[in-house]
């Protein structure tokens, strides 16, 4: 993959490896000191740099934060990257014992004072349930523990337990003081269409400050870029076309997040249906609004991530509405018809 080219699949990034035999140790100090000095040779000769790139498995996908520009020691500029990255997992997951929003869930109807990123982000999900009439609810988890899209299971859940989690899915029941959460008895939070946005913007955040010019950001799809390429040009990012393997459409950003939502991430196929993982709140059945794909594009992604599923969760009509709200991002919506339709 060049390095001015990024594939926006809104899934992890898989990269494929081939057993090599192993030569000895004198051949490969050899090869070693040859590939050493001759990106040295490259980056005298060019006055450029060699870009340091890390890639990690967290936030239950593949990261990788690239720099191309920047000051200082870009290795630890990389890793205090990561370790943005993990204390926002750390804070933001249900599923990490300790968490805020673990906490929350394990109350039992106790008020749990959770961090201010926390609290400002569960403000900021209200606001967007608010504006999609309850369609976007991070009170989906109930919901969202009786199916399995891991490729495990291919189990559609009993209606009759959809049901009863159905009834535990209503963010107007969440009460937020200042940084105190409460949460009745039964209910629970997951902050999975907003929490990787986040995450991008706080290590976007982190890397800026500390003086990087030319960065890539990929939490699993999850793409944000900051400055330009290397060249001073707009980086390229391909939107995958849905159930392929090639682009629908290439889009240029600087200084942006794009963020896909859609139907083919992680799904299952039973009796020739595609049940999917963005979940209807008021049925508990994945949604059907004639998308496969949403992309949004715009400065926040923690903004481009909510959106994108929101959009994905009303449809065309439904998502182009709310986007009025938000003049400064841009939309590539594919619909079941393979069909590109963009906003504006």
């Amino acid at each position: 993959m060049p390095a001015d080219f990024y594939f926006l699949q809104g899934t992890m990034l898989l990269k494929k490896f081939k057993n090599i035999s192993r030569p000895s140790a004198t051949v490969i100090v050899s090869i070693v000191l040859v590939v050493f000095i001759s990106v040295a040779l490259i980056a005298v000769f060019t006055r450029s740099k060699t870009p340091v790139s890390r890639t990690e498995f967290m936030l239950d996908t593949i990261c990788t934060v690239t720099l191309y520009d920047w000051s200082g020691n870009g290795g630890k500029l990389v890793d205090g990257a990561f370790d943005v990255c993990n204390r926002c997992e750390h804070m933001l997951s249900a599923t990490v014992s300790g968490s805020d929003i673990y906490k929350i869930n394990h109350s039992r109807g106790e008020p749990v004072e959770v961090s201010s990123d926390t609290a400002q982000l569960i403000s900021h999900s209200l606001e967007y349930s608010r504006l999609s009439d309850g369609a976007f609810d991070i009170t989906i988890y109930p919901v969202k523990q009786l199916w399995d899209f891991s490729g495990n299971s291919s189990e559609i859940p009993e209606k009759s337990r959809l049901e009863s989690a159905v009834q535990m899915v209503d963010y107007t029941k969440i009460q937020l003081d200042g940084n105190i959460v409460r949460l009745p008895d039964g209910m629970g939070i997951d902050l999975g269409a907003v929490a990787k946005g986040f995450t991008a913007d706080k290590a976007a955040e982190y890397l800026r400050d500390s003086g990087v010019k030319s960065a890539i950001i990929d939490l699993g799809g999850n793409v944000m870029v900051i400055g330009n390429k290397p060249d001073g040009s707009d980086w390229r990012v391909g939107i995958q076309e849905p159930f392929g393997q090639s682009n629908a459409d290439v889009i240029e950003i600087s200084d942006k997040s794009a963020v896909t939502s859609g139907v083919y991430q992680r799904y299952f196929e039973k009796d020739g249906i595609i049940y999917h993982h963005i979940l209807n709140a008021h049925d508990g059945m994945p949604c059907d609004t004639g998308l496969y794909s949403v992309t949004i594009i715009g400065e926040s992604s923690e903004e481009c991530d909510a959106l994108s599923t929101l959009c994905m969760l009303l449809g065309y009509e439904g998502g182009e509405r709310v986007l009025r709200n938000y003049p400064n991002v841009k939309a590539v919506f594919i619909t079941d018809k393979k069909e590109l339709r963009y906003v504006p």
